[in-house]
């Protein structure tokens, strides 16, 4: 099958799960159901029929509106699916049909639920987390059984060869173990000195984040998870800076901005980033090597 034409099938699938993406992005935060009720207006309350749910079609056909109460549909709903739809067809350019595809495809998926969710609630769902879990391991077990996984060694007193482990379960340990110090020392570190205060103080750090860490741990491996954290920073922080500079210059024509950004969208970012272009940040990586070194 031509590489294009499973770009396009990929795409067309993408959108088919983009649909059932923007049921548990509403849901979720609430602890709904995302099975029962089936799909309804959220003004009207009527039960959608098929024609009102074909992915993009529908949206445009219906001018962005309730077939029947006129209520005007998010745009999110449009954009959820294009996006997963482009997604999937670039998880499958890169990696065409085979374990990896499906893994990181379900793990896209789980990514956008993330992304939506957080910007929107400050919260990620722990289905989440233990669906990327999961597929990290699941990934292992596939490779595993066609001889093709390389297993992490750790260094253990006593023994010159250390031991073996999968690395699922390096990433979920190392990136997870990272995160859950991070928020501690933040947690701290950040502790508003007023006793009042701390009632209401939640830390500098999510649990939502560690397990995002330890999920994408999971399914990318210690290297490539800790590279899409340090991009992960790196746009945080780019964006961090645009928006205070766009606070600032808000403020002094009396207009308010928000400014608090949870940093689980950026590790979303990052984490599809190093799917997507794996070999291409390996490449600039040597580059720079070479550049620091001098080699």
């Amino acid at each position: 099958m031509p590489e294009w034409v499973g770009a396009i099938i990929a795409f067309v699938y993408g959108t088919a799960v983009g649909s059932f993406l923007n049921v548990c992005i509403a849901r979720l935060p609430s602890d709904e159901s995302i099975i029962s009720p089936p799909s309804h207006c959220p003004k009207c309350q009527t039960k959608l029929k098929w024609s009102d749910l074909v992915p993009l079609f529908s949206f445009l056909f219906l001018r962005r509106r309730c077939r029947y109460c006129g209520a005007p549909i998010s745009w999110r709903y449009f954009v959820v699916e294009s996006v997963t739809g482009l997604l999937f067809a670039g998880t499958w350019l890169r990696y065409g049909l085979s374990v990896d595809f499906f893994v990181f495809a379900a793990f896209i998926s789980a990514l956008i639920v993330a992304f939506a969710v957080d910007l929107e609630h400050f919260i990620i769902p722990d289905q989440v987390s233990i669906i990327g879990v999961v597929l990290g391991l699941i990934r292992d077990a596939a490779h595993w059984a066609v001889g093709d996984l390389n297993l992490v060694r750790i260094p253990f007193p006593g023994s010159e060869q250390g031991f073996l482990i999968p690395p699922s379960v390096a990433g979920i340990v190392v990136c997870g173990g990272i995160f859950y110090l991070v928020a501690v020392v933040g947690y701290y570190a950040f502790m508003p000195k007023d006793p009042a205060d701390r009632e209401t103080y939640e830390g500098a750090m999510g649990g939502g984040d560690v397990k995002l860490a330890a999920a994408t741990g999971s399914v990318l491996g210690v290297v490539p998870a800790l590279g899409s954290f340090l991009i992960a920073v790196i746009l945080g922080t780019i964006l961090g800076c645009t928006l205070v500079a766009v606070r600032s210059l808000r403020e002094r024509k009396g207009l308010p901005w928000r400014t608090e950004i949870p940093f689980g969208p950026f590790m979303v970012a990052g984490a599809m980033i190093v799917i997507l272009f794996s070999s291409e940040l390996r490449a600039l990586w040597d580059v720079w090597v070479k550049f620091v070194t001098g080699r």
